[in-house]
């Protein structure tokens, strides 16, 4: 019912600019109404290395699972958490080529950033997940550079759009488990370009991490040694 009210009201206003991205009314802020944004802004503290939440632990503290075996990232950053209606305007934004998605989402996600990076060194180049060319090509775009792009407009942060290549066309990951995420991405991506030595990683979804390990693995073996994860969305 909630979603039905949201496109009936987007298609009756989608002829107008400054519109809210998820249900087409008078945008306030960000691309969003006041009540779409505070639907979509993350509540709560979140481990500031993997954006797993934290329950009640305070701000700034990493998480068991972080502290037991680290991720090979040092930084993830998340505009909003996947759950309704984040994750039926990804998957709009994925397969129904409604991109206007990823200004509004990726405005929010700017904001993050300079929450996390006050008085802190934003990373020397933003590096976008890359799609295999079959994906590509089936979709037409890859919306992790799109949402790359986008930040180093705002954040002045040079943008690496073909230091990293993905050479494994592996299926999708939707309802996969971790072990069977890992397995497919085993040797997925290649290093076709140098990159500095503290890089940001940027896509759209971040759910068990598998893309973005070994992403990470392959950018550390040719002599990145911090990353940051920044992306749209966080399970």
């Amino acid at each position: 019912m909630v979603y039905n009210l949201f496109s009936i009201v987007r298609e009756s206003t989608q002829q107008f600019t400054g519109n809210c991205s998820l249900c087409g009314l008078n945008a306030e802020h960000l691309g969003f109404c006041e009540p779409c944004l505070s639907a979509v802004q993350r509540q709560g503290q979140y481990c500031q290395q993997c954006g797993n939440s934290l329950g009640k632990q305070p701000f700034g503290a990493t998480c068991g699972q972080c502290l037991r075996k680290p991720p090979r990232y040092q930084k993830l950053v998340a505009a909003t958490h996947y759950e309704f209606p984040v994750s039926h305007a990804i998957s709009e934004m994925k397969f129904e080529k409604q991109l206007h998605h990823i200004r509004s989402f990726s405005n929010l996600l700017i904001e993050e950033i300079n929450n996390h990076y006050q008085n802190k060194e934003l990373p020397e180049a933003i590096v976008p997940i890359p799609l295999h060319s079959n994906r590509l090509r089936e979709r037409g775009f890859n919306q992790s550079q799109l949402i790359a792009k986008h930040l180093t407009r705002k954040l002045q942060v040079p943008l690496l759009d073909h230091a990293l290549l993905r050479v494994k066309d592996t299926p999708h990951q939707i309802g996969l488990k971790a072990i069977e995420r890992r397995k497919n991405l085993k040797r997925a991506f290649e290093i076709k370009q140098t990159m500095p030595k503290h890089i940001a990683l940027v896509d759209d979804v971040v759910t068990t991490g598998s893309t973005i390990q070994e992403a990470s693995k392959q950018c550390l073996k040719h002599g990145v040694e911090r990353i940051d994860v920044w992306c749209l969305a966080k399970t």
